[in-house]
């Protein structure tokens, strides 16, 4: 069998405020024909299909047709992440196994196979360490490492002999590179997971982490299939040939990523125009609000600009977000221009002279 594995989709997800719902319908679009063109048997989603919990309509709406899409083409075996809704995510999972889609949205029961051709899948969705005390309450666990090793103890003595074991997980295995979108597993590093637990499986599908790496030779972060951050590089899909035992990284092509420039500001916007998503580094000046909207026309999807503090040598960042709330705060704009341009914050009469003049101009504007 040939077995496609990715996850971490993010559905619904944006960047610096822009939606990515263009790049995620491009990217769903893209799987669908490597299934095809890599003669694919079966795909493994391994969590955060979504981005949010309680996601938009429109992310649900991609979801629905690409998950219709893909199990019209072959099984596809799917848990839930820790950014993603378990319940809604294994609504009906019952009768979606009926179609080949086989979702496992929590651990309420001890892992059961489901075989295919000559693999044996099991689904260990993202879970706590008290949802697998239940499972096991003998097993004196304390630690998401314990509860891991628990449940792989349970797969080995359960699997059929002479099938191939295909475990797939959402979790953070120790020494796996983090990379700059992978804030949750960062900040949960008591939970852990050392690579000895998965010993003796045969290939262990992972998600969690977006940069697509191999922490042992069986276990496999397939990766995002879309750059969440500027730090994740180009991005793939995994082929696992359980025949062979070999594993393939398959490219995808976005017709827009993410990409840093960094140079002097003359230098930067001497660069031809891009509608990739950008983070602009200058070297020889501030991260102003002008600057910031000089750069935007030129490169539209501006996300960050990191430049230099006058005098201070130490680097300050201004986002795209952060403009637009200084759009909204008029008095926290004059503060921002006051620091930049005066050196000093601004004086009370100065925001109480800008406000009024601002509003007089808006109602001469409503007024016309």
């Amino acid at each position: 069998m040939r077995i496609l594995h990715t996850g971490d989709l993010h559905l619904g997800a944006s960047l610096g405020g822009f939606s990515l719902l263009g790049e995620q319908e491009e990217f769903a679009a893209e799987l669908l024909s490597i299934v095809d063109t890599e003669r694919v048997d079966a795909v493994v989603l391994t969590g955060d299909i979504f981005d949010r919990a309680v996601s938009s309509g429109e992310a649900i709406g991609l979801y629905d047709r690409f998950i219709t899409a893909l199990c019209g083409k072959c099984p596809v075996y799917l848990i839930a992440g820790n950014h993603d809704g378990a319940a809604r995510l294994a609504s009906l999972a019952g009768l979606l196994r009926g179609a080949g889609l086989y979702v496992q949205g929590s651990l309420r029961a001890r892992p059961q196979p489901i075989r295919q051709g000559d693999a044996e899948f099991w689904l260990i969705p993202y879970f706590n360490t008290e949802q697998v005390r239940l499972l096991y309450p003998d097993a004196g666990l304390h630690s998401a490492n314990d509860a891991m090793r628990a449940l792989m103890d349970d797969v080995r003595a359960r699997r059929m002999p002479g099938a191939t074991t295909v475990v797939a997980a959402h979790c953070f295995v120790t020494g796996a590179a983090l990379s700059e979108s992978d804030t949750a597993a960062a900040l949960g590093g008591a939970s852990q997971i050392g690579a000895d637990v998965f010993e003796g499986l045969d290939y262990v599908a992972l998600g969690h982490l977006h940069r697509a790496q191999q922490p042992a030779p069986n276990i496999r972060y397939a990766g995002s299939p879309y750059p969440y951050s500027f730090s994740e590089g180009e991005k793939s899909v995994t082929v696992f040939d359980t025949a062979t035992r070999e594993i393939e990284e398959v490219p995808l092509h976005p017709s827009r990523t993410l990409r840093t420039l960094r140079g002097a500001y003359d230098d930067v916007l001497a660069l031809p125009s891009s509608e990739d998503y950008v983070k602009v580094e200058l070297t020889d000046r501030g991260a102003g609000l002008e600057t910031l909207d000089t750069l935007r026309s030129r490169f539209p999807r501006l996300v960050t600009l990191v430049g230099r503090q006058t005098g201070a040598g130490e680097a300050a960042t201004m986002t795209v977000e952060q403009l637009h709330t200084l759009s909204r705060r008029p008095a926290d704009l004059v503060g921002r221009f006051c620091e930049e341009i005066g050196g000093g914050p601004a004086e009370q009469e100065h925001i109480v002279l800008f406000l009024e003049l601002l509003r007089e101009i808006r109602e001469g504007d409503a007024a016309q």
